[in-house]
């Protein structure tokens, strides 16, 4: 049986949770909110500030209703720049995942992990509302 050795557990894989409530057409690089209720009124923060350094592994979302036509791209952000390695891009789906390597999207203590969407102009799920989670792996040091 393997040990587990106070390297091993330095690492903490934690879920970010973004949300949007009727996910309209025609948005560009619109950050998601870390909550939402229905009609659309949003608590106003974008991001998490992430305590110890550490990277962005992977992505995951679910979609209450697909959409018929039309597509929108998902992708983590680090300090509100989209991290393209693992961009999705979302049609007739209602929920998908991407990882990548670990060592793929570094940041550091301070960084703050986002989540934005950009939707086509003929994207008609507009009535569907959206959950991401982005996964990171915090490295804790210091505590």
């Amino acid at each position: 049986m393997p040990t587990i050795t106070n390297e091993a557990s330095r690492w903490q894989l934690v879920p970010l949770l973004f949300t949007q409530d009727a996910v309209a057409a025609s948005q560009t690089d619109a950050q998601l909110n870390i909550a939402e209720v229905n009609a659309g009124a949003a608590l106003a923060v974008t991001g998490y500030t992430m305590p110890f350094a550490g990277y962005i592994v992977g992505q995951s979302y679910d979609l209450s209703a697909a959409g018929t036509t039309g597509t929108f791209t998902i992708g983590p952000t680090v300090n509100g720049t989209e991290k393209t390695a693992l961009t999705q891009t979302v049609g007739t789906t209602t929920q998908g995942r991407k990882t990548v390597p670990r060592e793929s999207i570094p940041f550091v203590a301070g960084d703050i992990i986002g989540a934005e969407i950009t939707t086509g102009g003929t994207w008609d799920g507009t009535s569907s509302d959206l959950a991401v989670l982005v996964w990171v792996l915090l490295k804790m040091e210091g505590i």
